[in-house]
């Protein structure tokens, strides 16, 4: 709005400017006072973004498209809705995070559609994770592209100090299964980690398929078989 009389400071709630050669008008910005609940909600909010890039700064080995934007948003509120529930309060039943299946390849399949098998994450006592990985055909239990000679299966775990927003310690495993009819043994992947009071623990899984080239391993640029989870979270 054009202001009248070139005159230039405040009047009441209306400021008065000049801008180039001509003099406008606008209204003073309004101040709002943050209740205890919204700033409440504004130090947890603050909480989930941290949170959020340090879980994938420590699982970027499982994550394949690490700037994806829709990917971060999905995670960041996920890891605020659960301070609202879990924050100052002792790890019991009712803090327990739903991270389960969270998915890093945004509008890729489940997990589950491209490995058929009942694989088990659990803590064994305070400093161990245990994947337990059953007994399966690679080529009945994978789903995998034409051509695909072998998939490496990757898991990375992290554990955060969630007062502080920090890692506290990571841990990561790597198993290559060829696609063939071979049955695979049963196996058990024992990871060693510090889970003090307070700590989130979080793991998470993903799949690479490779052709033979060469007789060199080159990864499928097949984007539909990227599955990258997170399979376990825990509050200790």
């Amino acid at each position: 709005m054009g202001s009248q009389g070139g005159f230039i400071g405040r009047i009441g709630n209306v400021i008065h400017y000049k801008m180039g050669d001509k003099y406008y008008t606008r209204s003073v910005p309004r101040k709002y006072k943050q209740t205890k609940g919204t700033k409440a909600k504004s130090i947890e909010f603050g909480m989930a973004s941290t949170i959020g890039k340090v879980i994938r700064e420590s699982l970027q080995p499982i994550i394949f498209v690490t700037d994806d934007r829709k990917m971060h948003t999905r995670l960041v509120g996920k890891i605020y809705t659960w301070l609202q529930t879990a924050r100052n309060k002792p790890a019991s039943a009712y803090t327990q995070p739903d991270f389960d299946l969270f998915q890093f390849t945004t509008g890729n399949p489940a997990l589950s559609a491209r490995w058929n098998i009942d694989l088990t994450v659990s803590t064994l006592s305070p400093g161990q994770v245990q994947i337990s990985i059953p007994s399966f055909i690679p080529m009945s239990a994978f789903k995998a592209p034409a051509l695909a000679s072998s998939v490496a299966c990757r898991i990375a775990s992290v554990v955060i100090d969630v007062e502080k927003k920090k890692e506290i310690g990571r841990a990561q495993d790597e198993i290559i299964y060829a696609l063939d009819q071979k049955k695979v043994a049963a196996q058990k992947i024992i990871q060693e980690l510090p889970m003090p009071p307070g700590s989130l623990l979080v793991t998470g899984l993903c799949l690479e398929y490779f052709t033979t080239r060469m007789h060199q391993r080159v990864p499928t640029t097949k984007k539909l078989y990227k599955p990258s989870h997170i399979i376990y979270a825990v509050h200790n």
